[in-house]
């Protein structure tokens, strides 16, 4: 009886009445080439680790395998097993699961997809992917929100309109003297608005040779009167540029294309100066004041240094792809009505 000897590790397989040998694969699973002999000579068997050293025909029968191999056994008896060969294929079978496997990675892919799909979509306006759209809110942050975004009287000011960016990425120039620890908690205020915002980047470019879209100044008190409020008033402020008014002023209504934020430097704590870091930083992006002790832009509110979780999500409703510059207050409600908590 004809038999399919690998050359590499020794093992063998006997075939059967009708097999031929193109009925199987040219390898054995331990990667070695499968040779076809008309007879078995054990001690001519290349039994890697035991060096064709053997004193009897022996064998080791793999039940997984099928397959026989020259070990210390002490019978050869390769009849006691099945017959049926793992080297032997058929290519149709194969085909058919190479097939189904890759059908079920391109389902599994297309599933993923649609998911995404249906979570996010693309921003005509800003041309990038928002994730805020889907989020939902509770009363207490939508009411700070439209508190921050409409006031009929902040400090003199009336704020009817959104005012906001409409840009993918605002490049910030930092002017005058800042302390490290200054540029720690603007650096710091950056990165959480830009984690917030996937659509809405603020990133500090002072070697850009193109006009920054926003100046951060760093100066004394004294100095605020050349670009707008008394001194003794405030300790930093902000003023904007916006599509209805081409000069800097108080009112941010409208697509904000420029802005300037001021901070004193002068008889301030680190921990004052770190709050107007912050706090102007969010009125450079259009938010105003509001009445959350939580909140660093509450009206006599604590020193808070970083943005709190309802800032945070301030942003992020603000930077919505369906908020848009110069909506209404009454069509900004009709948005976040669809988008409050429900408690069922």
């Amino acid at each position: 009886m004809p038999y399919l000897v690998c050359e590499k590790c020794g093992g063998y397989y006997k075939l059967q009445e009708g097999e031929s040998p193109d009925d199987f694969l040219d390898k054995c699973e331990c990667g070695g080439d499968l040779k076809y002999s008309k007879t078995l000579d054990i001690n001519s068997l290349d039994t890697g680790s035991f060096n064709n050293e053997l004193t009897e025909d022996t064998t080791d029968y793999n039940s997984s395998k099928n397959i026989y191999h020259a070990d210390d056994s002490d019978e050869c008896a390769p009849d006691n097993y099945s017959t049926d060969s793992p080297v032997k294929m058929d290519l149709k079978s194969l085909l058919h699961s190479n097939l189904f496997k890759i059908s079920i990675i391109l389902a599994v892919m297309i599933i993923l997809i649609v998911s995404v799909g249906l979570i996010t979509h693309k921003s005509n306006s800003y041309g990038a992917f928002n994730f805020n759209v889907y989020e939902k809110y509770s009363d207490d942050e939508i009411a700070t929100f439209l508190e921050s975004e409409f006031s009929p009287n902040d400090y003199g000011n009336s704020y009817d309109r959104v005012g906001k960016w409409n840009i993918n990425v605002v490049r910030i120039k930092v002017m005058g003297s800042p302390t490290s620890e200054d540029l720690k908690t603007l650096n710091k205020a950056i990165n959480d608005i830009n984690t917030n915002v996937k659509d809405f980047q603020l990133k500090i470019d002072d070697n850009n040779q193109f006009e920054p879209d926003m100046e951060i100044y760093f100066i004394p008190h004294s100095e605020f009167s050349k670009y707008s409020v008394n001194p003794s008033e405030v300790d930093g402020f902000a003023l904007w540029k916006v599509s209805t008014n081409d000069i800097y002023g108080g009112n941010s209504a409208g697509e904000i294309y420029k802005a300037r934020v001021f901070i004193g430097i002068d008889g301030l704590s680190q921990e004052r100066r770190s709050h107007v870091i912050v706090h102007e930083l969010a009125h450079g992006l259009g938010l105003h004041h509001n009445h959350n002790q939580n909140s660093v832009l509450c009206i006599n509110g604590s020193d808070l240094t970083e943005f709190s979780d309802v800032d945070k999500t301030m942003i992020r409703i603000l930077y919505r792809e369906d908020i848009l510059p110069d909506m209404s207050r009454n069509q900004v409600e009709i948005i976040l009505n669809n988008s409050r908590k429900s408690f069922f």
